[in-house]
């Protein structure tokens, strides 16, 4: 057994804007009847808005149930499963780097919010957040959008809310 959820991370929201960003995205989600507005449980901590009427049409397999949505609200490093292998990929060559370092790298994000990987087959350095990560194992942001015990989210859905956004967003899935 065990809990299944897929994040939706901005990678391009700054601290001060995330309070703005999450009710522009909770308003739309609730307009279009994907969730209800009230917060009736929480999973982890935070609580999360019941799926609601239309909330089959964003998945990729309608009638599988869920808990709903969570919105996270501050810096973390959102991870997929636990043990899944993967290294940062170089958003400039494509180029795969060490898994450490990588692992270096997403410490010092969390703890200050700001860190760089330098790339050994490119030799550029980019900001943390740039980096994408073998099978999507971590995504790093400032604000995310946790779905619970659903079926996979519809690629266009996730483009739609990037859009909603305004933003980048990267998606990240696992088991807890």
């Amino acid at each position: 057994m065990g809990d299944y959820f897929q994040t939706v991370v901005d990678i391009d929201a700054a601290p001060e804007d995330v309070e703005v960003l999450a009710s522009r995205v909770v308003d739309w989600l609730v307009d279009e009847q994907v969730v209800l507005p009230e917060q009736t449980f929480e999973m982890l901590g935070r609580p999360v808005h019941s799926p609601g009427r239309r909330w089959d049409d964003v998945m990729e397999w309608p009638g599988q149930g869920a808990d709903g949505l969570a919105v996270v609200r501050r810096r973390t490093v959102f991870w997929g499963s636990l043990g899944s292998e993967g290294a940062p990929v170089c958003p400039h060559c494509s180029a795969p780097t060490a898994e450490t370092s990588g692992l270096d790298a997403l410490a010092a994000w969390n703890e200050t919010g700001s860190a760089e990987l330098w790339c050994p087959a490119c030799g550029r350095s980019e900001l943390l957040p740039e980096w994408t990560w073998q099978d999507d194992r971590f995504a790093c942001g400032h604000l995310g959008f946790e779905v619970w015990n659903a079926a996979r989210l519809r690629p266009e859905f996730v483009a739609e809310l990037g859009r909603v956004l305004g933003h980048r967003v990267r998606k990240v899935s696992g088991k807890l």
